[in-house]
């Protein structure tokens, strides 16, 4: 007896009892056979489910399974946050007399790919399913930011701590499979500006505050120090330099 299982996987398939057998329950003998059988199939849609199959580069294919905690962690993009020094630092930078700033919210950490750091492509990629948190919004902002093609000016700090000149655009882009925050408009002027610090495989916090009540943001590289050109007036005289984590702000 066969019987058509639909999106059991990816492609439509015929299977039968005997091919869904280990599924079965022994616990079932009081259930119907077309109840027992459905539960069979939901089994092996599980099952399947949780294989991925991979091509390596010469051409040959193989199975790797994923558990559902693994794939709910991978949609959810949920990751270990750190935090350190940097992170100290651009606390007590924001809130300071220069740039009296509040309400800091963490937008995202995330892994700088190459197609972040792109010319043409001039944008910093933010994924919905890997922020922490939507509230670095206002609700009028969020409103905004829902009409297609709308966008909000914001400010940006740059390395060592200083305010980039050229402001940026945070725009909604919507993708296939999700939707995306996208810091673009100078963005690739920030990274050329920048370049010793970001770079590809590099680990940033993207960090949102208020300045005058207007939404700003701050990078943050988490993965390793900076040297800071400006000599403080007391190390002037011995020539030395002011060592500090690289600290980037921008806004999301």
């Amino acid at each position: 007896m066969e019987k058509n299982v639909g999106n059991a996987d990816r492609h439509d398939q015929k299977i039968t009892y005997e091919e869904v057998g280990f599924a079965a329950s022994k616990h079932d003998d009081d259930v119907n056979e077309g109840e027992l059988y459905r539960r069979k199939i939901e089994k092996y849609a599980i099952e399947k489910k949780n294989n991925v199959y991979v091509y390596d580069k010469g051409g040959s294919k193989r199975k790797e399974r994923f558990s559902m905690n693994e794939v709910d962690n991978k949609k959810k993009g949920k990751m270990v946050v750190d935090s350190n020094e940097a992170i100290t630092q651009l606390r007590e930078f924001i809130t300071d007399d220069e740039i009296n700033g509040s309400d800091m919210k963490l937008v995202i950490q995330k892994t700088l790919y190459a197609s972040d750091l792109k010319r043409h492509l001039n944008r910093l990629n933010m994924p919905f399913n890997q922020v922490q948190t939507h509230d670095f919004l206002s609700p009028e902002e969020k409103q905004v930011l829902g009409i297609k093609s709308a966008e909000i000016k914001v400010q940006i700090v740059g390395p060592n701590l200083k305010m980039h000149e050229k402001p940026m655009s945070l725009k909604i882009w919507s993708m296939s499979q999700t939707k995306n925050y996208v810091l673009t408009t100078n963005w690739w002027d920030f990274v050329e500006a920048n370049k010793n610090i970001l770079k590809e495989k590099t680990t940033i916090q993207v960090w949102s505050f208020r300045k005058d009540r207007k939404l700003c943001f701050a990078v943050v590289c988490v993965d390793k120090p900076v040297v800071n050109t400006t000599l403080p007036e007391d190390a002037s005289s011995t020539g030395s330099s002011l060592i500090r984590p690289d600290l980037l702000l921008l806004e999301n």
